[in-house]
């Protein structure tokens, strides 16, 4: 039998949603391959990550006005994918600026800065993150797939010496990132409840709300570094998983 096509002629499918899907449920040996996390230059990986983002945000918030193709912060970001052998299963980008760099983060514009938002946070000494445009494939082991990235992303932050990072998603996914946050031991993950979030005109009926994390004494840690200062933000406990949805 011969492999499903993905991509014909540099032309998207009718339905790519389900074209990406089917490339996976119809081989019998892909299931049995593991699932890879890693962050990568692949253009062909890529291409399938922005192409699935695409599908997915539209097919979610029923639009055709959301567009998946790469932008300046993909350029400037740090892109995870998740992959079965070649095939690309879901994917997310990191977005960390230096102290001293004023160009806006994906979340941001001219009408809402962080770091006038977060005016107690030393957001000019330190190095400060986004991490967004999360996108799985359906019927692929969302939930394990998004949990698995979202470690890998948190890892990836501590690792990069990054002290304060910042979420814009739904409440339901918020609550999520806090706990995960928890489990990777950031028990500083905050939903910031009093922040309002400009809509989206592409889907204006949701709510956003900044989930906000601080890792400066683990980044600390992890570079052997004693601990210079006590953690700005205060532990929060964190609630049991809720049902999940994307992050914008």
């Amino acid at each position: 039998m011969a492999k499903p096509t993905m991509y014909k002629d540099n032309t998207a499918p009718q339905n790519l949603l389900e074209s990406l899907q089917t490339a996976i449920l119809s081989n019998p040996y892909s299931k049995n391959e593991p699932i890879v996390y890693e962050f990568t230059q692949d253009r062909a990986l890529l291409h399938q990550y922005y192409r699935l983002r695409e599908a997915m945000y539209r097919k979610m918030f029923q639009t055709d006005q959301f567009k998946g193709e790469e932008d300046l912060h993909d350029k400037l970001s740090h892109i995870l994918i998740a992959r079965r052998g070649n095939l690309c299963l879901g994917g997310c980008r990191l977005t960390i600026r230096e102290h001293d760099e004023m160009w806006n983060l994906p979340m941001e514009s001219d009408d809402f800065k962080i770091r006038e938002l977060f005016p107690h946070l030393p957001l000019d000494k330190a190095r400060q993150c986004e991490i967004s445009r999360f996108a799985i494939m359906e019927d692929s082991g969302d939930a394990e797939i998004l949990d698995a990235m979202s470690k890998v992303m948190i890892d990836k932050v501590i690792d990069s010496d990054v002290h304060f990072s910042f979420v814009k998603s739904t409440l339901p996914l918020a609550r999520n990132w806090r706990l995960i946050a928890n489990k990777c031991g950031v028990k500083t993950a905050k939903i910031c409840r009093d922040i309002e979030v400009p809509e989206n005109p592409i889907h204006p009926d949701i709510k956003w709300y900044i989930t906000l994390f601080e890792s400066t004494s683990l980044c600390e840690s992890k570079l052997g570094k004693p601990a210079e200062h006590a953690p700005i933000l205060a532990p929060v406990a964190a609630a049991e998983a809720p049902q999940l949805t994307l992050v914008e």
